[in-house]
């Protein structure tokens, strides 16, 4: 593995690896996929491929269209060994997520409840492009007729992922903009059962079963002491 290379880096050789590209269409190609996955690899995406050409990763050829001149890209015999080589070696990075929308909604409580409101609905509507698009890569599969069926076993576990992904936000921000339309009727006791429900059900396994809770739940949330 070339360890001074990015991550960027071994995306761009990935997408290399699988034909030639022009500089347009690997970043329509990148838009396509990667985008929803490592966004960060297409600010890259214009300057990466002249570094890889350099460091004798991936070639550059001028082509005549016409009148116009397109250059394109293609992967050397050492930067397909040098993806192969990082696809070998341990994860280095945990799973992170960047979430705007979510970052607005952990500071909401400095805000109005119709920002709030707004964040949320804000969050399905881009949501449901990833989803239009999880829809429209699913036919293409099932039909036979996606640009990369011959990956179509790997292909379906990223999609797997995409469009659970994208349906658990769409969920989420429904759930919590019914929520948040339903404060205005509530008293303070039935905010806090609500929110109480939420942390409940995002338990993985349940400390007690639901007879202990019959008679014995604390009031919550619990008093502040000292």
């Amino acid at each position: 593995m070339t360890a001074d290379l990015t991550t960027t880096a071994y995306a761009i050789l990935g997408q290399l690896a699988l034909q030639d590209w022009t500089m347009y269409d690997l970043a329509r190609q990148m838009q396509r996929n990667v985008h929803y996955f490592f966004p960060r690899a297409e600010s890259q995406i214009y300057v990466e491929p002249k570094r890889l050409v350099a460091r004798g990763l991936a070639t550059a050829r001028v082509e005549k269209v016409g009148r116009r001149k397109r250059t394109i890209y293609a992967i050397t015999d050492a930067g397909r060994q040098a993806l192969a080589d990082w696809l070998a070696a341990p994860v280095r990075k945990p799973p992170a997520l960047e979430f705007e929308g979510l970052l607005r909604v952990f500071l909401s409580p400095h805000g109005t409840e119709a920002d709030l409101k707004a964040t949320l609905s804000d969050i399905r509507s881009d949501i449901a492009g990833l989803l239009d698009l999880a829809d429209r890569i699913s036919d293409e599969y099932l039909d036979g007729r996606a640009p990369f069926q011959r990956h179509v076993l790997t292909r379906a576990m990223l999609h797997d992922f995409l469009f659970h992904f994208g349906d658990l936000v769409d969920r989420w921000a429904e759930r919590s903009l019914a929520k948040v339309e339903a404060w205005p009727a509530q008293d303070r006791r039935q905010r806090l059962d609500a929110a109480r429900d939420s942390f409940v059900a995002g338990r993985r396994s349940p400390r007690r079963g639901p007879d202990d809770l019959l008679d014995t739940e604390p009031e919550w949330p619990p008093e502040r002491t000292g």
